[in-house]
This record gives C-alpha cells, sequence and structure tokens, in this order.
C-alpha cells in the first residue's frame, strides 16, 4: 500500500492531568491525583499517526528546558520525526492543565510558552520539510500569522491540507479558509464558526453546510457520542459513533484527526476514512492521558474487524 507523507504543524505541551471523581464548581476545591503526561494537539495528532504505522514529519517549539527535553524524547519514542521541531532558547515549554472526572468529561487551561511565537517566517523557513501531494494537518493552536503563511504554501508546493479549528480563534482571512481541503471542527468549534448549537443530525448538517460556505471544500464535524457528519460539494452523511465505556475524553479528537489523516494518506475511501478516524479516537477515550491513549494500528483493525461482524450478525 502506498502510502504519501504526512506532516503535521502544531502545538506541544506537557500536560499535568489531574484525576478526580468530578470536575469543580466555581470556587470548590477537590482532591485528585495528579500525573504528567506529553501532550498539546499537534503532538497528540501526529503520535495518533505514528502509533497508526506511518512516520510522520512534525513542526512545533518547545523550550530548552526539562519539559522540552522530556517531549521531544517521547515524540521520537512513539516513531515522529524530529527534524523540523525547534527549541526556543529563552521560552519556556508549553503547559497544560487538565482536569479529569471519572465520567471522562474533562476541564483544560494552556499556557502556550513557545507555541505562541510561531511566526509567518518560521513556518516557511522549514517549507522544504512538505513534500508535493503530502497529507498536512494543523490546528489552530499554533498563531494565525503562522496558520496564513502555511496555508499560503499550499499554491507553491501541492499538498491537502486538513485544518482542525482548535481553539477557534478570529482572524483567518478568506484567502487562507480557501485553501482548506478538510476541517473538522467538533460540536463546540462548528457552534463558534456559525453560531449554530448543533442538538442533532440536522443542526449538524445546518452548521456543515455553513461552514462549507467559508470556503474549505469539504467539512467534517465530530459529534462525541453521536458520531461524525460529512459534507463537500458532492454529497454528505452522518457516520454513527463506536460504543465504548468512555474513560477520559483528552485527546479525542486529535485522536480522531490523527487517524483521519492517515487514512487519507493511505488513500481509503472517505466515508471508510471517517470510520477509521472514528475507531482511534474510540479507542483513545478508553484510556487515560493524551499521547499514552492513542492505540495501535493493530488494537484499531482488531475493533474494526468485531464491529464489522457484529454489524453482520
Amino acid at each position: 500500500m502506498t502510502t504519501k507523507s504526512l506532516m503535521f504543524f502544531g502545538t506541544t505541551n506537557l500536560d499535568l492531568s489531574f484525576n478526580v471523581e468530578r470536575l469543580p464548581t466555581p470556587g470548590e476545591s477537590l482532591m485528585g491525583t495528579l500525573v504528567r503526561h506529553p501532550g498539546g494537539k499537534g503532538a497528540n495528532q501526529a503520535v495518533a499517526a505514528a502509533k497508526l504505522g506511518c512516520r510522520p514529519k512534525f513542526f512545533t517549539r518547545v523550550g530548552n528546558d526539562d519539559a522540552g527535553s522530556i517531549l521531544r524524547q517521547s515524540l521520537e519514542d512513539a516513531g515522529v520525526l524530529l527534524d523540523a521541531v525547534q527549541t526556543a532558547e529563552e521560552e519556556p515549554t508549553g503547559t497544560a492543565m487538565i482536569i479529569v472526572g471519572d465520567d471522562g468529561g474533562n476541564m483544560i487551561v494552556i499556557d502556550a510558552g513557545a507555541n505562541a511565537n510561531v511566526t509567518g517566517e518560521l513556518i516557511d523557513a522549514v517549507h522544504g520539510h512538505i513534500e508535493p501531494g503530502a497529507i498536512v494537518v494543523a490546528e489552530m493552536g499554533l498563531p494565525v500569522v503562522a496558520l496564513e503563511a502555511l496555508f499560503a504554501l499550499k499554491a507553491r508546493i501541492g499538498f491537502t491540507l486538513v485544518f482542525n479549528p482548535a481553539p477557534v480563534r478570529p482572524g483567518l482571512s478568506q484567502e487562507a479558509w480557501s485553501q482548506v481541503d478538510y476541517v473538522t471542527p467538533n460540536e463546540s468549534e462548528a457552534y463558534e464558526l456559525t453560531g449554530i448549537e448543533i442538538e442533532c443530525i440536522d443542526t449538524a448538517r445546518q452548521a456543515a453546510k455553513a461552514i462549507l460556505a467559508m470556503g474549505p471544500k469539504a467539512v467534517l464535524i465530530t459529534l462525541g457520542g453521536r458520531g461524525a457528519y460529512f459534507v463537500d460539494a458532492t454529497q454528505s452523511f452522518h457516520v454513527p459513533a463506536f460504543p465504548v465505556i468512555v474513560v477520559d475524553t483528552t485527546a479525542a479528537g486529535d485522536a480522531f484527526n490523527g487517524g483521519f489523516a492517515v487514512a487519507l494518506a493511505r488513500g481509503v475511501p472517505i466515508r471508510d476514512a471517517v470510520r477509521q478516524a472514528m475507531a482511534v479516537a474510540a479507542l483513545c477515550v478508553t484510556k487515560r492521558g493524551a499521547q499514552p491513549s492513542m492505540p495501535t494500528a493493530e488494537a484499531v483493525d482488531e475493533f474494526l474487524n468485531h464491529k464489522t461482524l457484529l454489524e453482520i450478525q
């Protein structure tokens, strides 16, 4: 099977994760257990792809500190290529504070650190790492000026662009949106982009079409336990979610994006690509942590084969 080159652009953080019985209310103190995990949306997505058997490239910035060293080593151990990873000498590595309840729900606060100072010039400097025809994945944790520079490279190099607009922020130009091949918001992000609250598949369809009108060629909204909804100029469809026991929803969207990118790189038809991405996300939420929860290709294949047999029966 021929696989296209994969490259991810995004953030890398050290996750400080508190496991608690339930999420706190404002002003409330709770007892919990602290665990440190490597994280960051871009890093999570790249690791997800690596664990699925690819050797993705990754652009990010980390500090010249202990956290940065830990995160670089974690990426390398997972099989992510680090040639485009940059070390910022005078800046701290990004950090995320995560609270995870026993029901799998979470609350996240991020100190961007070195992630916040990615410029258009830094993106231009690594353009040689993007191969023509590659699948390129970007997330909105990077500054808008960096995303504008990356999206502008598409016309020069020629690649397929997957854009995960998380966290949603204003300022991305119409020209940049027009370069996006697939945009992958979740329900909350789709609401922030359109003002349409997703309450059912019909409202998911409305939101997807509203985002499509912003310029991307295809929209893929992840709907949590309700699955995912896809629309482009020629087709639209809903794929139901896989029922699993949820332990921690942290990085579920990143698992989905990493799995979707791998499926695209392998030339999988779009409906099957969405289903495979959903299987990666489903397995991710059955374990705690971000990168430690990303499943292997073997686990995903076994999961999908089992689900297919159940559907046949």
